[in-house]
């Protein structure tokens, strides 16, 4: 029982941190975050584990003649049955917040979700002009550089010279 009291209040603050969580604007404190998460469901999957274990062996050592009108069987049964289930949903829990802690630390996924975008609607400013003065122009984009026109008489090919020695 113990275990299993302690598993809920524990889900119910990783419920709670995982609402904060894209809230959290330090990359230490959302690592420690998916650490801690990681931690907490793997000792949980080995305490389950053990009391599935301890359950199990008990049943197993209880003969019929300590119950004789096989009171409790059930119960027992339905025990060891959700120690088993807890086992494997806490297993998944631990692969899913290794798979975000392997994930967080290949694709940075520990810093994207704070950044505000640019806003949209802000225009950059022209640069000063040493005597005082901006430049500003109607046309954001430059020329590029080396440019040419092309003439249509310059494009007839033209065979080439051989050298003279």
């Amino acid at each position: 029982m113990t275990v299993g009291v302690a598993c809920f209040l524990g889900s119910i603050c990783f419920l709670i941190l995982d609402v904060y969580f894209p809230s959290m604007s330090n990359l230490k404190d959302r690592k420690r975050a998916v650490l801690l998460d990681l931690i907490f469901s793997g000792v949980a999957s080995f305490l389950w584990f053990v009391g599935f274990c301890f359950l199990a062996n008990q049943w197993q050592a209880t003969s019929p003649d300590e119950l004789p009108l096989a009171q409790g069987s059930d119960a027992a049964r339905a025990t060891i049955a959700f120690c088993f289930f807890s086992i494997l949903s806490w297993a998944v829990l631990t692969l899913s917040a290794l798979r975000r802690y392997l994930t967080g630390t290949s694709t940075n996924l520990f810093t994207w979700q704070h950044l505000d975008p640019p806003p949209s609607n802000v225009r950059a400013t022209p640069y000063p002009i040493p005597n005082g003065g901006t430049i500003v122009t109607t046309n954001p984009y430059q020329a590029p550089p080396f440019t040419e026109t092309l003439d249509p008489q310059k494009l007839t090919q033209q065979r080439p010279v051989a050298p003279a020695f």
